[in-house]
């Protein structure tokens, strides 16, 4: 109630002064005429005043409620619209409360990701030291053990990408992440990727094709963090793919003004499966973004926990270049990034 009560001092003796000088000046002129009227305009003036005040403080309680919810991790809370400062402030916090409400979901679906991403490995890691615990007095054959222990690394790699996921978000975010910045080659580098992901591609009878400009150059850049960037794309552009479909790296020097040389070499990782509407291209590198893949039948474990674009983002970033993506919903997509020429 403070809030009001200041409200109504300060427009109750606002008031009274205009009307004061006007008492004044009825002395001056004809006192037995504006005197009478000068006592009605105060009384107006205060219930006038009072009436003015509980609107505007109401107002003002409303939103210091609703920010308060806002703080509080209430995010329902809404500001009812109208044509004045104080509704635009009221704007504003509508706005504020929606994101963070957006922003909790995001949070509450990518803990509930990652819990499963670190669950499924571990799962079957148990699993199969349950299987040789028990294969000790009844005997294993050689077959069965490599196979066992082959998924057993495979899951714990599993586990360590995930693990490295989160830590190199972490220092993205605090801006600590480390790069070596060396000469590499960029070719061997496409074509190395390129052949890694080609099993995932024959399981979905995708073709993947990378082109190279020749004398192209070297470029500068950390070899395991380009890697990672171009796995990330990779790894997508399969994955909202449509079955049969094709996947197109190419590398490129890109372009200044008038056709000269930037400084840079472009590399652009292109699909032909659903796209990404214009809506969602805004916040494609936000962190905790998952889009639905095109096959929902997609290998569990590359159903990820909306992470890869958003280190990749970092990481070209933090060897000096851009990354961004076009796209049109149905059409496929293409994502380009650039790294500093050697």
């Amino acid at each position: 109630m403070k809030i009001k009560t200041n409200i109504v001092l300060f427009s109750g003796l606002f008031l009274c002064g205009i009307i004061g000088g006007l008492i004044a000046a009825g002395f001056l002129l004809e006192r037995w005429v504006l005197l009478p009227l000068g006592i009605i305009g105060i009384v107006l003036g205060i219930l006038g005043a009072r009436v003015m005040a509980s609107r505007i403080s109401g107002r003002v309680e409303k939103l210091t409620t609703v920010a308060k919810s806002i703080a509080t991790g209430k995010f329902a809370r809404v500001v009812e619209p109208r044509n004045d400062e104080l509704s635009q402030l009221g704007a504003e916090l509508n706005w504020i409360a929606e994101k963070f409400g957006e922003l909790e979901h995001l949070k509450s679906a990518f803990i509930s990701s990652i819990s499963h991403q670190f669950k499924s490995p571990l799962t079957a890691i148990e699993g199969y030291i349950d299987f040789f615990i028990e294969g000790i007095d009844t005997g294993i054959g050689k077959a069965k053990q490599i196979k066992a222990l082959n998924i057993m690394k495979h899951n714990a790699s599993r586990l360590g990408r995930l693990i490295n996921d989160v830590l190199d978000l972490a220092k993205i975010e605090a801006r600590q992440l480390e790069v070596k910045r060396q000469p590499l080659k960029l070719d061997d580098i496409l074509e190395e990727r390129a052949g890694e992901f080609q099993p995932l591609a024959r399981e979905k009878e995708i073709e993947i094709e990378v082109k190279e400009e020749e004398k192209m150059g070297q470029v500068l850049g950390d070899r395991e963090k380009v890697k990672k960037v171009i796995d990330n794309l990779l790894s997508n552009a399969l994955k909202f793919n449509h079955r049969k479909g094709k996947v197109v790296i190419e590398a490129k020097e890109s372009s200044g003004q008038a056709g000269e040389s930037s400084g840079f070499v472009e590399v652009s990782i292109s699909d032909t499966g659903c796209g990404i509407s214009k809506t969602e291209i805004s916040t494609v590198f936000d962190k905790f973004r998952r889009l639905a893949p095109e096959d929902e039948t997609t290998m569990e474990e590359l159903k990820g926990p909306g992470l890869g674009l958003a280190i990749a983002k970092g990481i070209v970033e933090a060897q000096g270049g851009k990354i961004w993506v076009e796209s049109e919903l149905g059409k496929g997509s293409k994502f380009i990034f650039t790294l500093p020429k050697a």
